[in-house]
């Protein structure tokens, strides 16, 4: 047992990619499947359309009182839509993007653990850990419309750009290119707050010329990306950005404090960067900065849990700071005794334990996932042909089987349940349920919107408006949704598809 842990710690990239690549394999092959993800797809889908349509009456930033609403920053929209008539589906394009921005992360944080100083075999299992962990405890965010993965990859090419290599000082033209690119990554998704504010901290105690550089053109693009866009896309952007409704609750620190517990071994591998005799000036700040940045992340992530709706990824900082201070200690780990590689065990197996526990039962739902495949795709395609195939407007929880129907998006619902409980603004919804305004409308039981919505508010304005208004079942989609219609004569009996 002891052999074969040394020699999995001394050869554990193999193995890694082996295990990365199965699993892989499942979002890979759904990739052009018309199977929603994630709420989030159909969402991000519309909004990409809209910013290369060049339509006036469809805003990238809707106006006060719309029940659409868009609270991200624009960059990614423009991308996502361009990619989208290139592959002629804006969310196959999504997924591929989102998909490859995780590779690029995976790279970029080998490429950070070079930088820093670290071994060629230690930064290529910092890279790998990060994308196996991805792909086992964050797997819902792999290969699916959203663009965390491209934030990230962008924010971290900053932080490859930033870093000196060694014990050099910092280019003030690299600052500059970073301060950039770190700029453009939240434009991309504003959630990224760590990274940068380590990076401010850490050049304000290790290097003033650095910093003047860095906050000066990070405040310059700050500067020039909000007037753009304001010019761009109008007042609006800043309202729906600034001013988003969101209802708050401390349990989704607990929901947090559990994610972060499949991150364990990790964070345990990355303290023992701390472990052992004091090391030379230019790691002792490398250990500073990845520390920085892992305290950072863990108190912001926990933080952005507790907003309705946020999800796991608002833990992504924590695992890339982790990753980095991993690849950090066992490359230390391996230097401190002099090269051999037997001294990098503790951290390795470390780190990589809690996949061996997480990735069995992924794989496991990997094959179950896979096998289902067809008639889960033949199942989703009927209520899109249905959607389809009905005339009249449709308001879809699950934004992707309208945006596939070729509906014109409508109800954002979960945003606008927000709105309805904590803003006394006027919104429609009820008017047009009133006249049947809706042909269909697609209801998701398995999202969180309406037991958050009844935890806060004590309803469900969404499903209580429907009900008051008589809109029955009448046919059952796949993973529980449902399709309601206004009531008529002979639409009480629900129709199930014979898809299964």
């Amino acid at each position: 047992m002891k052999g074969f842990w040394l020699f999995f710690s001394r050869n554990p990239n193999p193995s890694l990619l082996a295990l990365l690549a199965v699993l892989l394999a499942g979002p890979i092959m759904t990739l052009p499947h018309h199977i929603p993800l994630n709420p989030n797809e159909g969402w991000n889908a519309y909004l990409a359309a809209r910013a290369v349509a060049g339509d006036p009456t469809r805003p990238l930033y809707p106006p006060p009182g719309a029940m659409l609403f868009n609270n991200y920053p624009p960059l990614s929209f423009p991308l996502l839509g361009l990619a989208g008539r290139l592959e002629g589906d804006v969310i196959v394009a999504g997924r591929l993007v989102a998909l490859l921005a995780l590779l690029a992360s995976a790279g970029l944080v080998t490429g950070c653990v070079r930088r820093m100083g670290g071994t060629p075999a230690a930064a290529m299992l910092a890279g790998l850990l990060m994308a196996l962990y991805a792909a086992t405890s964050f797997h819902g965010y792999v290969a699916m419309d959203d663009p965390q993965w491209l934030a990230h990859a962008v924010m971290l090419a900053g932080l490859a750009t930033l870093l000196p290599a060694g014990a050099d000082r910092f280019r003030p033209g690299r600052v500059a290119a970073a301060a950039l690119l770190v700029v453009a990554g939240g434009f991309v998704k504003h959630n990224l707050v760590a990274l940068p504010l380590a990076v401010t901290v850490w050049l304000a105690w290790y290097d003033r010329r650095a910093l003047a550089i860095w906050c000066g053109v990070g405040a310059l693009g700050l500067l020039a990306g909000f007037g753009l866009t304001t010019l761009l896309y109008g007042p609006s952007f800043l309202t729906d950005l600034l001013h988003h409704a969101r209802t708050m609750a401390a349990a989704g620190v607990t929901d947090g404090l559990r994610k972060l517990i499949e991150l364990l071994g990790l964070l345990l591998a990355a303290g023992l960067l701390w472990a052992g005799p004091p090391p030379d000036a230019a790691t002792r700040r490398m250990r500073a900065f990845v520390t920085l940045f892992l305290a950072l992340a863990l108190a912001t992530g926990l933080l952005q849990r507790m907003g309705d709706g946020v999800n796991s990824n608002a833990h992504f900082e924590t695992l890339i700071a982790a990753c980095l201070a991993a690849g950090l200690a066992v490359s230390r780990a391996t230097s401190a005794l002099g090269g051999r590689p037997y001294g990098a065990v503790l951290p390795t197996c470390l780190s990589i334990l809690p996949l061996l526990a997480l990735a069995p039962i992924q794989v496991t739902h990997e094959f179950r996932d896979l096998r289902a495949l067809p008639v889960r795709s033949a199942h989703w395609q009927m209520a899109i042909d249905d959607l389809h195939a009905t005339p009249g407007s449709a308001a879809c929880e699950t934004l992707a089987l309208c945006y596939w129907a070729g509906k014109e998006e409508t109800v954002d619902f979960f945003n606008l349940t927000q709105a309805l409980l904590t803003t006394h603004t006027l919104y429609p919804f009820m008017d047009i349920v009133r006249g049947h305004g809706f042909a269909r409308v697609e209801i998701d039981p398995a999202t969180h919107r309406q037991a958050e919505a009844i935890a806060h508010g004590g309803h469900d304005p969404i499903t209580e408006a429907l009900d008051a208004a008589g809109y029955i079942p009448v046919l059952d989609g796949a993973d529980r949704t449902v399709f309601l219609a206004p009531r008529k004569a002979g639409d009480d009996e629900r129709k199930a598809p014979s898809a299964g």
